[in-house]
């Protein structure tokens, strides 16, 4: 037997690189780091691209970015995105009373990158969005980013510390491209959520509500940038929550992203990580399913909708997002996860299109790492299923 098997898979007996820099002699370094410094991908030599080598401008137009964030300040989860494939972009907000199940989203959208700016990556760098009904402005720097966001519903300022032992990965996506991918918690340092007077889930007397983050507020942040296929498609999973037993922890689960030679799945314990193997994401008899790319009609209209599922028995069915063991892995992984309300926009413009799909429900099962087995039952998560073309 491999007695490797003995040891759980952590940054610390890895000992994986440290990267000042992603691009190297014009190409992209593949695999799992404990940190990437420097999102350098202008350096890329993009013979890969397009057979030839591309002026600055090309590469930065191809290239797809995105943050998420998800704040978990009980009763309310708060999650919001910025994302940008050059030809448009979007940034969305929403919370979440777990009280109430009431679901209020704010999101905007506008062509190429208008009134967008972005600089840097996520190790060091911003992305900036202005629009009347949501402005967000993202500042990140190696121990620390900053949140300031304003929208119709809610406003957030927020500094949240980072972590020491991220998930950065890069792999190869089809024959001409690559994506770079950092997860990792993030604890509150300071700041406030600030729920309007006008907001569906403020409290009967229409009050603002300015609640202060603590240090037992939780976060965690998805940053992306790389050269996608034309179409992706792709299922995620995250829990940030507090166990049973007062650990922090936190789950990154994806199919459908990284297609070749590493996953980006991933868990962390009190911030240690814990590196698991590919999954299974099986979603059965929902007829939002049906709802296929060729289906699609090319139209400028974008329809943005919050749901209860309550209504749709197909809905409610629990997905599963499962690990299969094949002897090598000291990891086993069996979550079923039950829908309760879904933020859903589908964008169609004919040459870019989305089906987007981000579920709240609930999660239980179990992982098990090495001898360490970590029960869920009825923990609130996030299970996404994401159709674009871009």
């Amino acid at each position: 037997m491999n007695k490797s098997h003995d040891k759980p898979y952590t940054a610390a007996n890895l000992k994986l690189a440290n990267l000042e820099y992603l691009i190297q002699n014009g190409q992209p370094t593949f695999g799992i780091f404990s940190q990437v410094k420097s999102i350098n991908y202008l350096d890329y030599h993009s013979h890969l691209i397009s057979q030839k080598s591309l002026p600055n401008w090309r590469k930065e137009l191809k290239a797809n970015q995105f943050c998420f964030i998800q704040i978990l300040q009980p009763p309310y989860r708060v999650c919001l995105a910025l994302a940008t494939i050059k030809l448009a972009t979007s940034a969305f907000v929403y919370i979440y009373n777990e009280d109430t199940q009431q679901l209020e989203v704010c999101e905007a959208l506008q062509p190429l990158t208008h009134h967008t700016h972005l600089d840097g990556d996520g190790y060091q760098g911003q992305m900036a969005f202005t629009h009347t009904k949501l402005s967000v402005t993202l500042d990140f720097s190696p121990a620390q980013m900053t949140i300031a966001l304003d929208s119709q519903y809610v406003a957030i300022t927020a500094a949240l510390a980072r972590s020491v032992q991220p998930l950065a990965i890069c792999t190869p996506t089809g024959r001409r491209g690559w994506t770079f991918t950092q997860k990792e918690p993030l604890t509150a340092l300071s700041g406030y959520l600030l729920i309007k007077s006008n907001s569906a889930v403020n409290t009967p007397d229409a009050r603002p509500q300015k609640i202060t983050f603590t240090d037992a507020t939780i976060a965690n942040l998805d940053w992306t940038l790389g050269y996608m296929r034309h179409e992706t498609n792709w299922f995620w999973s995250c829990i940030t929550s507090y166990l049973s037993d007062g650990r922090h922890f936190l789950l990154n689960l994806s199919m459908g992203v990284n297609e070749t030679g590493a996953s980006e799945n991933a868990c962390w314990l009190d911030g240690q990580i814990f590196y698991l193997p590919p999954v299974m994401f099986a979603r059965e008899g929902s007829n939002i399913r049906s709802s296929q790319p060729d289906s699609l009609k090319p139209s400028v209209e974008s329809v943005e909708s919050v749901e209860s599922v309550e209504s749709d028995a197909s809905a409610t069915k629990p997905w599963r997002i499962y690990h299969q063991n094949l002897g090598w892995s000291n990891v086993d992984i069996d979550l079923s996860f039950t829908p309760i309300t879904v933020y859903k926009k589908t964008d169609n413009f004919g040459v870019i299109a989305s089906i987007f799909e981000q579920w709240i429900g609930f999660y239980s099962g179990e992982i098990r790492i090495r001898d360490e087995v970590i029960s869920l039952d009825n923990v609130m998560g996030l299970a996404e299923d994401h159709f674009a073309k871009w």
